[in-house]
């Protein structure tokens, strides 16, 4: 019986394993990220998955430092599905079927990092989840499969997570048989192709002098399991999870926190931007709890008049 290792370190990670080894096609390993890595986006553990299916464990921060190369060399297929680093060699060739990987984006699109903020950010409409055989490069590998799918105006951060969860699942359960088998045939990547930069958390700050249809993109972009967008306050960081677009041509200054918005669910606070409004809805002073940003205005932390970005 063919063998793979599989490593991993997001949300789809648990529910993924639970169907492979529902239909007959478990992983021999696990290799995840230790506790000590769970501030990263989209962290989930493995550990409740290994002890549920009795499969191995490694929890490492570096996967190319020898530990894995030891346990995956004797394996068939190693599959690598949202880790953060580029596996290297000798790991990277440690499986006579090879390295498999998935990217949310319509490869050769998109290479790199943060795919899924800069998918919001940029306003695509379509793109597509891409599985792909590894090489030395960043995602440049030959393309197995691509699947699709859709990314509307309302979709944030956490909805297109959960479309891509599903893809992930999907593709995995479907196409790990096959390569198991030796029945998959890979094509190269078409030619030229782009590559999307690196997200830093300090990268989230709000610029309340763009177009508030950027900005409501922005803070889509940023949601959870992203650490959010962030604006200050009289020098005290408020990060905005969710707001609501208002295009309207008004005079006041950016930044401007003009008035109340009331409504049968969760309320907001317009504020102007530098075209149109933004309805500031779910906010979280750093450090502390979640609130709705009404809640701060009726306490008097986000006045009416209050400048944001200062």
């Amino acid at each position: 019986m063919k063998t793979y290792a599989f490593a991993t370190g997001m949300e789809f990670a648990a529910p993924a394993v639970d169907v492979l080894a529902a239909q007959g096609t478990p992983p021999s390993l696990l290799i995840g990220y230790p506790p000590k890595l769970q501030h990263r986006s989209g962290f989930a553990p493995l550990r409740e998955a290994s002890d549920k299916h009795g499969i191995p464990l490694l929890e490492t921060a570096d996967i190319n430092d020898g530990q894995a190369y030891e346990l995956v060399k004797g394996m068939d297929l190693f599959v690598i599905a949202g880790w953060s680093q580029l596996v290297r060699e000798p790991l990277l060739s440690a499986c006579p079927l090879g390295s498999i990987g998935l990217h949310p984006t319509r490869l050769p699109e998109g290479r790199g990092r943060a795919a899924l903020p800069w998918t919001i950010i940029k306003r695509l409409e379509t793109s597509a989840v891409s599985l792909f055989f590894l090489d030395e490069g960043a995602d440049t590998g030959d393309l197995i499969a691509q699947r699709e799918f859709t990314i509307s105006r309302r979709d944030d951060a956490g909805a297109v997570y959960r479309k891509v969860t599903e893809i992930n699942v999907d593709l995995l359960a479907t196409y790990i048989p096959l390569l198991l088998e030796g029945r998959v045939v890979a094509r190269p990547q078409g030619p030229g192709g782009s590559w999307w930069e690196k997200r830093r958390p300090e990268d989230g700050v709000i610029d309340w002098s763009r177009p508030a249809a950027e900005l409501y993109d922005w803070v889509r972009a940023l949601a959870a399991p992203y650490p959010g967008a962030f604006t200050s306050v009289s020098g005290r960081r408020l990060y905005v999870h969710s707001a609501d677009l208002v295009e309207y041509g008004g005079t006041e200054p950016a930044g401007t926190v003009l008035a109340p918005v009331w409504s049968t669910g969760v309320g907001g606070v317009l504020v102007a931007c530098g075209s149109g409004l933004l309805v500031v809805r779910e906010v979280q002073w750093d450090g502390e709890e979640r609130r709705d940003a009404l809640d701060l205005m009726e306490s008097g932390e986000l006045p009416v008049g209050a400048c944001l970005g200062s």
